[in-house]
């Protein structure tokens, strides 16, 4: 496996690149999202749902190649309980199929994009690979908080930023933030107190991201900051 050093201005790039492909008016403004349909537009492969792991520690799959995946009938493990193999045709992209059961469209999406950008840059990363290899996507690489020292962790971590770029488009979420926060100050970024958190809620529904989605987003944009934070939150995807 190996992986290329993309830049965060060539990640943002990457990202605005496929939104003006995929519909360029959100480039400009807030707008409602269907995930699946950038797939069927953009990338023309086949998607579908299933229970990947009985512990939703794996959230998502991409078949860089045609092969076969494990899946489980159920959500929950159940003693006794057997995963049986699906298939997958090369440039499928699996999410699991809590996601969509939990009414969380917001890691939903987040979790459809990463897919995608995986798809968009990473195929030729993993062209090593056994024939039928299929990359699965765990919770844990979403968080944003595991260190980069493998190939694997910077390709988890470029998804990742991609993903966040396509669903919040910096000029967009700058200016969307400035208009909900204009009485709180001028000077960037803000504390993350209880009045931007409920900006950070609000901005969250519009973009149909998560909480936690957006409050990383608006961080690494600089425009609010968790140094000085007054009480403590809990994150939550």
């Amino acid at each position: 496996m190996i992986h290329y050093n993309y830049s965060a201005r060539q990640l943002e790039s990457e990202a605005e690149k496929l939104l003006f492909q995929f519909d360029p008016e959100r480039l400009k403004k807030p707008k409602s999202i269907d995930v699946y349909a950038v797939i069927e537009k953009c990338l023309g492969v086949e998607y579908d749902w299933k229970y990947i792991t009985p512990d939703q520690s794996i959230l998502g799959a991409t078949a860089f190649n045609a092969g076969y995946i494990w899946v489980w009938p159920e959500p929950c493990y159940r003693e006794g309980m057997l995963p049986s193999k699906a298939y997958l045709p090369k440039g499928c992209i699996l999410i699991d199929a809590t996601l969509t059961e939990s009414g969380n469209r917001g890691r939903e999406n987040f979790t459809v994009m990463h897919e995608v950008f995986h798809q968009v840059l990473h195929k030729n990363c993993f062209r090593r690979e056994k024939p039928d290899y299929i990359h699965g996507t765990s919770q844990k690489a979403l968080n944003g908080k595991k260190p980069l020292k493998t190939s694997l962790d910077f390709i988890e971590y470029q998804a990742n930023t991609c993903a966040a770029a396509f669903l919040m488009p910096q000029d967009v979420v700058r200016e969307e933030f400035k208009k909900r926060s204009n009485n709180l100050g001028s000077k960037y970024p803000l504390p993350c107190d209880y009045m931007v958190e409920s900006i950070i809620c609000d901005m969250a529904d519009v973009f149909s991201v998560s909480k936690q989605a957006m409050r990383y987003r608006l961080n690494a944009l600089n425009m609010v900051t968790f140094d000085a934070t007054p009480f403590q939150f809990k994150i939550s995807i």
